[in-house]
């Protein structure tokens, strides 16, 4: 009986101690984190958003593409409406797509995660009902941000990565490429082209 008193006593004093713990732990990390403008600045740092800010505008370009059958290759229009969203912290880029006598929409959302020092693009597309997530990284000697993520085949049941580039060749004109990588190290360049502002006439 006496030793059962003792295991519940230990019992009770644990239940009483956790509350305590959880919150000098709660503390700590609060203290941690800074002020919320160290916060913000770490996450959102002015000079990622700076190029993020550079896809913002309304683009539209003849790009080169890859095509199923014959021609294996052919021209496709594309139009980019891009704004920022939700306080200035993502870049919603509306895109549409003309191959052939099919018109394909997309929407791709951009933005920068301070927590892991990475850009990352989600890509939709009404064409299918997949998506892909890449993460990203600004290449300077190139002033290109590059994303790499990978994507399943439905029917063949391969994986294999996807490269988006943006060139940034001036504030205007952007140079848009689309790779896709294979297991065995085979690449495709599957649309190449330069997407080019359209500016308001006053």
């Amino acid at each position: 009986m006496r030793k059962s008193w003792k295991v519940c006593l230990g019992l009770a004093t644990l239940l009483a101690a956790l509350p305590l713990a959880a919150q000098q732990t709660a503390k700590e990390a609060e203290k941690e984190a800074g002020t919320p403008a160290e916060y913000e600045r770490l996450l959102k740092p002015a000079d990622k958003h700076e190029i993020l800010g550079r896809l913002v505008g309304r683009w539209k370009g003849e790009l080169k593409v890859l095509l199923y059958g014959t021609p294996s290759e052919g021209m496709m229009p594309e139009e980019i409406e891009a704004h920022w969203i939700m306080k200035e912290n993502f870049i919603e880029m509306n895109t549409t797509q003309r191959i052939r006598d099919f018109e394909v929409h997309a929407k791709i959302l951009v933005g920068y995660n301070g927590s892991i020092k990475k850009f990352y693009q989600l890509y939709l597309s009404d064409g299918e009902p997949r998506g892909s997530y890449s993460l990203g990284v600004h290449l300077r000697s190139k002033n290109a941000l590059v994303f790499r993520g990978m994507e399943d085949d439905p029917v063949s049941g391969d994986s294999f990565e996807r490269r988006d580039v943006y060139t940034f060749v001036d504030k205007d004109k952007i140079q848009y490429q689309l790779f896709y990588t294979f297991v065995d190290g085979s690449e495709i360049k599957a649309i190449d082209g330069f997407l080019t502002r359209v500016k308001d006439t006053p």
